[in-house]
């Protein structure tokens, strides 16, 4: 899909990035200040059933274009730029989390490492079941693929008593798969007025954030949760929309900045894994192999 084709799925994408900031400022300004901040919580409620699926859609839109590189290929470019990544950010979460407790004296809780590997409950969740759905998504042939999309949704509603965590996996798979189904079916059917129409549903800002979606959301919540409290505690800010909206903006501020140097060589390592380019220009008649990032979404 050439880039100018993209450009509307980076908006959606940034669109849920930003919806996903939003909320996790506005649960960590009530934690820490103690106000409800009601209409904030109205919109992320009228936001809950949109912004997990849509990521996990966007994401399944390009499994077919992934899965035709050949399988190994797939997933070892999904270790690089999801996996790596989780790992990464999942190891600066814990830091924070265990020194934290260690240090108000609180009982360390060391179950959460163990728990990273196969039941994540921090922020960090949507990777590390991405990647999951990456694994299960490319043992399946396509058509069967496309008679497991309808099947998960049914599935998805019926099923109880799992725990809410193992329902929301449930839940999530399927759209997932329906990114998938519908990037294989729709190219080529689609009315050119709905396809000019699709075209113009893009915004520059959000898309910019699209592009980069990976480094906005990794980096967010450990800037949220240093944020706040200094601004309460610390600056003595005493307006909770403020905290919520100065605390809101340097995390997206710090998004912007990190995405800037996200292909350098001192930062790609937070956010992939690079790997060789099958190219080898030379410099003289010495081979000189060009490390590339890998594309994160």
């Amino acid at each position: 899909m050439a880039r100018a084709r993209m450009d509307w799925m980076d908006t959606l994408r940034g669109g849920a990035v930003v919806a996903v900031v939003v909320l996790h400022a506005q649960l960590t300004t009530t934690l820490v200040t103690g106000a409800a901040l009601a209409p904030l919580v109205w919109v992320n409620d009228q936001l809950e059933q949109v912004r997990m699926p849509l990521l996990m859609l966007l994401s399944g839109v390009l499994l077919s274009r992934s899965l035709a590189k050949g399988l190994g290929r797939h997933l070892s470019g999904k270790v690089r730029a999801i996996l790596w990544p989780y790992a990464v950010w999942m190891t600066i979460d814990l830091t924070h989390v265990l020194l934290d407790a260690a240090a108000a004296g609180r009982p360390v809780p060391w179950h959460l490492v163990g728990q990273a590997f196969h039941d994540p409950q921090g922020y960090l969740w949507f990777l590390a079941w991405l990647f999951a759905f990456h694994l299960m998504a490319g043992a399946i042939p396509a058509p069967a693929r496309t008679i497991a999309m309808p099947a998960g949704f049914v599935v998805a509603h019926v099923v109880s008593g799992l725990g809410p965590d193992a329902e929301r996996f449930v839940w999530l798979f399927p759209y997932f798969l329906l990114g998938d189904v519908l990037a294989r079916t729709l190219p080529g059917r689609v009315p050119a007025v709905v396809a000019r129409a699709a075209d113009r549903v893009q915004v520059p800002a959000l898309a910019a954030i699209g592009r980069s979606s990976l480094v906005y959301y990794v980096c967010h919540m450990p800037v949220l949760v240093y944020a706040v409290p200094l601004l309460w505690s610390g600056l003595e800010i005493r307006m909770p929309w403020l905290v919520w909206l100065l605390a809101g903006g340097l995390a997206m501020a710090v998004g912007r900045g990190l995405s800037s140097v996200q292909h350098r060589p001192r930062w790609r390592l937070l956010f992939g894994w690079p790997r060789r380019d099958v190219t080898q220009p030379t410099v003289g008649n010495t081979p000189f192999p060009v490390l590339r990032d890998v594309v994160s979404h």
